[in-house]
């Protein structure tokens, strides 16, 4: 009986993620009502609480979501140079702010008052920051960078930079071209850790 209940579960917390994504979406996230998510959904509106706290907790499980998928894709070719493994990362994580905009921008907006997205976005940076000081030691040990360089400082710095540049863009209206931003930087950052 309790796999039974616990599938039932799983279907309406799925089906109230992607009824919030939707009106997230259509009417953005401020003008989307628990009420609106849950009629969607198809369940009573206090069904919302029993899964997601705060409409900012589907944010965080939709940021999480999108990174892993990032992440995923980004793990693909183990000899390719460090410069374009780095941007390969950079880019599917701007792929998820043009794709999805309004999701994006409220997580951005949002991230300072809660502790959800906020330990959302910690986890993922650690695990970029796993992946990225993993990548530096192999191109260090191909001798493709300088190995006096901390591996996990420079990660730390390539983070920031794609962090920063992603922040900017939203914060100036996208007035600039983020992927061309996001080359200029790292390659920059690369250059510097070159032998």
């Amino acid at each position: 009986m309790t796999g039974l209940r616990d599938t039932k579960k799983a279907k309406v917390r799925q089906a109230l993620y992607e009824a919030a994504l939707t009106q997230f979406r259509t009417a953005g996230y401020e003008d989307a009502s628990v009420a609106a998510i849950c009629k969607a959904a198809g369940v009573a509106k206090g069904t919302f609480f029993n899964h997601f706290p705060t409409k900012a907790h589907v944010l965080a499980a939709w940021y999480d979501d999108a990174m892993q998928t990032a992440e995923l894709q980004s793990s693909a070719g183990a000899d390719r140079p460090l410069l374009e493994r780095l941007l390969t990362m950079a880019e599917n994580a701007i792929s998820l702010a043009r794709s999805e905009p309004v999701l994006w921008r409220a997580k951005h907006a949002y991230a300072p008052q809660s502790d959800d997205i906020q330990r959302t976005e910690r986890d993922a940076d650690l695990r970029v920051l796993d992946q990225a000081t993993a990548w530096v030691k192999a191109a260090q040990n191909r001798q493709e960078i300088r190995s006096d360089i901390e591996a996990k400082a420079l990660s730390a710095l390539y983070i920031a930079a794609v962090t920063g540049v992603i922040r900017q863009w939203l914060s100036t209206g996208e007035s600039f071209d983020l992927h061309q931003a996001l080359k200029d930087r790292i390659r920059t950052l690369i250059l510097l850790a070159s032998v």
